[in-house]
């Protein structure tokens, strides 16, 4: 009896505190609302309306390192091959000057150009000096041949190469990333207010264009060193004597006897080998076989 007298009360104080958690639950959820509406505010716009901007502490002589990193994925990594030829000869020539000259013609045939050209006059009265060309990449082993079809003798020859495609893919997506950082610098200086706020923006784009420039430099000179290959020509003149109005040159005679003795020398040795390896197996036979019919002669002789 004395539950149900009081179980009124009971539920009317429940239906109480009901209302009242309801009422605080809005009135936190409100505050909530509100500290993060002023948070959002304060993060573009202070107590005047302005826009206050956000500097992050980034160094552009990191190269961007913030920069969006969907960016690295932009298909930089397609471009073809990239490799950097050079090459080098040494020629003894007989004249340096008309050497010189046929090699600048050669050289534009190939539609390149003359980088430096040096002729000297030793004290012995003949000539020496370089050539240093560009040429297309396509046409460097051609250019070679050609060059050392001009010698009297070869001296030297060398090639070299330097594979530069990983540098190249890393310098395209380093400006990738920079244009992006540019392009994302422009449209916050388009919302900027304040003086202050646009002098920081236009500082920090003025040093992205800089880095830019600065990729873009290196990416035309590697475009350069790719495409126009790099010959450097050494010339010089034998000493020559003339004799009878004949033009005698020491140097490519004794050249020239030094090669012969060594053609020949190479072809005493292959004979012998040829002599050796014939001997032993075409004459071992033929002995074994005449010992053999030598005893069966004997044999039946007797």
């Amino acid at each position: 009896m004395r539950i149900q007298k009081y179980f009124p009360l009971f539920t009317r104080a429940l239906a109480i505190v009901g209302v009242i958690a309801i009422i605080a639950a809005l009135v936190m959820g409100l505050m909530s609302l509100n500290q993060n509406i002023s948070t959002t505010a304060s993060s573009y716009g202070g107590k005047g309306g302005g826009v206050e901007m956000r500097t992050e502490s980034v160094s552009f002589d990191q190269k961007l390192s913030y920069a969006p990193p969907e960016l690295l994925n932009d298909g930089s990594t397609n471009i073809e091959q990239k490799v950097i030829m050079t090459g080098s000869l040494s020629l003894i020539v007989d004249d340096a000057v008309e050497s010189a000259r046929a090699i600048r013609v050669l050289t534009e045939g190939k539609k390149g150009f003359v980088q430096t050209s040096s002729i000297n006059e030793l004290e012995d009265g003949t000539h020496y000096g370089y050539v240093t060309l560009r040429v297309p990449s396509n046409v460097f082993e051609v250019g070679m041949s050609e060059l050392k079809e001009m010698a009297v003798v070869v001296e030297s020859e060398s090639v070299s190469s330097s594979d530069v495609t990983e540098q190249y893919i890393d310098l395209s997506a380093r400006l990738k990333n920079a244009k992006a950082q540019e392009i994302r610098y422009v449209e916050i200086l388009d919302v900027a207010k304040t003086v202050e706020e646009i002098l920081q923006i236009e500082t920090a784009l003025a040093n992205v264009r800089g880095y830019i420039e600065s990729l873009t430099g290196q990416i035309q000179y590697l475009d350069s060193q790719t495409d126009m290959s790099s010959i450097t020509v050494t010339l010089s003149e034998e000493p020559a004597i003339k004799i009878g109005g004949k033009v005698f040159r020491p140097l490519t005679s004794i050249k020239q006897a030094a090669q012969a003795v060594v053609s020949i020398a190479q072809w005493l040795v292959i004979a012998i080998i040829w002599i050796v390896i014939v001997g032993v197996s075409i004459g071992a036979p033929v002995a074994i076989v005449g010992w053999g019919g030598r005893k069966i002669y004997r044999r039946i002789r007797k």
